[in-house]
């Protein structure tokens, strides 16, 4: 009976300790004072526009614009280090790109010019909109499909 639990709390042990070992693919606070786009090289100065895409093998890549992110996803990703998460920066909160919300128009500012602004919510892109009297929202299918005239 001994060896028979024995094996069974190594068992469980083996099970924890693999499952434990896989990344969390979260985003992680920027840090102005380091963290600079992979695509344009520009300081990630302003937490308010930053986005992050986490790789499988949890390495996370920071931008200063989501143009910029967009561009990476587009263009240049490693296939052999497929992306697991992407994240905008919305309302002083990460939230996943598939599941925000964006207001459109050429004359928001962004750090790259893109004019593409990042919400946790339909409704709150919606209410910036109105608010600014110009732009579009976006969902995330429509910013896949959208034309980056900024830094481009």
């Amino acid at each position: 009976m001994t060896w028979r639990f024995g094996t069974i709390v190594v068992a469980i042990g083996l099970m924890l300790v693999t499952s434990c070992g896989k990344p969390s693919y979260e985003p992680r606070p920027i840090n102005p004072d380091i963290d600079v786009c992979i695509v344009c090289n520009m300081s990630v100065a302003n937490e308010s526009y930053a986005t992050e895409v986490v790789l499988t093998d949890g390495k996370i890549m920071t931008f200063d614009d989501i143009g910029c992110m967009m561009d990476y996803i587009q263009t240049y990703h490693n296939a052999d280090n497929p992306i697991a998460k992407s994240y905008v920066y919305a309302a002083s909160n990460w939230v996943e790109l598939e599941q925000a919300w964006f207001a459109y128009h050429q004359d928001f500012w962004t750090p790259m010019a893109n004019g593409v602004l990042a919400f946790p919510s339909k409704e709150e892109a919606e209410h910036y909109v109105a608010q600014e009297g110009k732009g579009n929202v976006l969902s995330f299918p429509d910013l896949k499909q959208h034309k980056w005239d900024g830094h481009q």
